[in-house]
């Protein structure tokens, strides 16, 4: 019911907008940074979650005016290799796969004829797949970034976004586990 009530909300969007809207494609490639995997718990240690894997992500939106979009996005945030062990002896290995799907209303602030900081404010569907664990959690998705026209379709941006939870149990030591990412993106309008 959820996914049908964003995807009602995108289509009103897509359908109120003004006629000078632009759409928009891209795909991007960068480092996922995993925080809260690794520690320690009832005698276990837990390391390799924590690890920087490379990320593939894919994005489209509408640019409803110069100034305000909203834009859905994938990310493959990687997979981590996870050794526990207890007294120094390895006790088991999982590897753990991340990734998110988000909604975001995005801002964009023209700094030249070429630059333009821009910002997302939205909601991440985050995944973590391992051996008999499949769990999604929802969080507040916040991203930062630049972006440079190249021309007037394409522009290629770098960014930083915080997914923040991935996980509903939390980590060994009793805190969360986050994702982020940062990335390098190209962007095609239509």
């Amino acid at each position: 019911m959820k996914k049908l009530a964003i995807c009602c909300a995108m289509a009103a969007a897509f359908v109120a907008a003004p006629a000078s809207a632009q759409g928009y494609v891209g795909f991007g490639v960068g480092s996922s940074k995993i925080s809260g995997a690794d520690g320690t718990e009832m005698g276990f240690t837990y390391s390799g979650g924590n690890a920087n894997r490379g990320s593939v992500k894919v994005f489209g939106g509408f640019q409803i005016t110069p100034t305000w979009g909203a834009e859905a996005q994938y990310t493959d945030l990687g997979s981590r290799d996870v050794v526990e062990t207890s007294g120094g002896v390895v006790t088991g290995r999982d590897s753990v796969r991340a990734s998110q799907f988000s909604i975001a209303g995005t801002g964009t602030l023209p700094l030249s004829q070429s630059f333009a900081l821009i910002g997302k404010l939205g909601v991440s569907q985050n995944r973590i797949k391992a051996s008999g664990v499949n769990e999604n959690k929802s969080d507040l998705l916040i991203g930062l970034g630049v972006s440079y026209s190249i021309n007037p379709k394409m522009s290629v941006r770098a960014e930083y976004e915080d997914f923040g939870k991935i996980s509903k149990n939390g980590g060994p030591n009793g805190g969360s586990i986050r994702a982020s990412n940062y990335s390098v993106s190209l962007k095609y309008a239509f």
